[in-house]
C-alpha cells in the first residue's frame, strides 16, 4: 500500500500535532488506499536516512531568529548547504535530485516576529532547487490570527483536493527508482553537509567491531573450557 510521509519540525507542538492530523485522516480521505506515517525532519534523515516517497507533506514552523525548531535542525543545515552549493558556479550536485518529489508544505509561526516564516520559506526553496515540486499554495498559519482556522484552511482548500488530482493517475511503479535515486543523492549530500552523522556511522562502525571482538573472544573461551573438560 502506497506511504506518504508527513514530515515535521515543531518547537511548541502545533507543527506536530497538525502533521499528525494530517497523517490521521490520509487514510479516510483516499478509502484507505493510501497509509500516511508523521515523523520528524530530522528523523527522516537520521534514522529513516532519507527514503524518500514520491508524495510528501511537510509542517515546520521557525524558531527564534529564523531558526530551525526541534527535530528540523539538521534538515535545515541540509538545506542551507544545498542552497549554498546552489549559487556556486558550474555546480551540478544539487540539481534536480529530487525531481520527481512533489510536497506540500505548511508553514506556521507568529506574524510578530519579522522571521516568523523564514524556515519554512527557505526548506520550500531548497526543495524547488532540488527539482522537487510544490503542490498547490505554500500555507501560512500564523499564530497572531486565527491559527487553528488557518491550518483547516489550507488543509480543505488546498491540501485535499489537490491531493486527490495528484493520486488519481497514481502508478506505484514508476516512482520506485527515482525515490531510490532521491534518497542515495540526498544521503550522500547528508554526508557533507552534516559532520555530526558521519561521525556517528564511524562510531557506530567501531562499536560494531568492538561488539564483534567481545563474542569472539567469548566464543573462543567457550571452546576452551569445552575441551578443558573434554581432556
Amino acid at each position: 500500500m502506497p506511504e506518504i510521509l508527513v514530515l515535521y519540525g515543531s518547537q511548541t507542538g502545533n507543527s506536530e500535532e497538525a502533521a499528525k492530523r494530517i497523517a490521521q485522516e490520509i487514510p479516510n480521505h483516499f478509502h484507505s488506499k493510501f497509509t500516511a506515517r508523521p515523523m520528524q525532519l530530522d528523523d527522516f534523515l537520521e534514522f529513516h536516512k532519507a527514503a524518500w516517497t514520491p508524495l510528501v507533506i511537510i509542517v515546520t514552523s521557525s524558531y527564534g531568529v529564523g531558526a530551525a525548531p526541534m527535530g528540523c535542525g539538521m534538515f535545515r543545515q541540509l538545506c542551507d548547504f544545498m542552497l549554498q552549493e546552489e549559487t556556486k558556479s558550474q555546480n551540478r550536485e544539487t540539481e534536480f535530485f529530487l525531481k520527481g518529489i512533489r510536497y506540500f508544505m505548511l508553514g506556521l509561526g507568529d506574524s510578530k516576529y519579522t522571521t516568523y516564516f523564514q524556515n519554512p520559506a527557505t526548506i520550500d526553496r531548497a526543495m524547488t532547487v532540488a527539482g522537487a515540486m510544490r503542490v498547490g499554495e505554500l500555507g501560512k498559519a500564523d499564530a497572531s490570527g486565527p491559527q487553528l482556522e488557518l491550518i483547516q484552511g489550507w488543509m480543505e482548500e488546498v491540501l485535499w483536493p489537490n491531493l486527490k488530482e495528484v493520486v488519481t493517475n497514481w502508478k506505484e511503479e514508476e516512482y520506485v527508482d527515482f525515490c531510490e535515486k532521491a534518497k542515495e543523492r540526498t544521503w550522500d549530500l547528508c554526508l557533507k553537509a552534516l559532520p555530526q552523522l558521519s561521525e556517528e556511522m564511524e562510531d557506530g562502525s567501531k562499536g560494531n567491531g568492538n561488539v564483534m571482538w567481545k563474542w569472539f573472544a567469548v566464543a573462543v573461551l567457550v571452546v576452551a573450557i569445552l575441551l578443558m573438560k573434554t581432556n
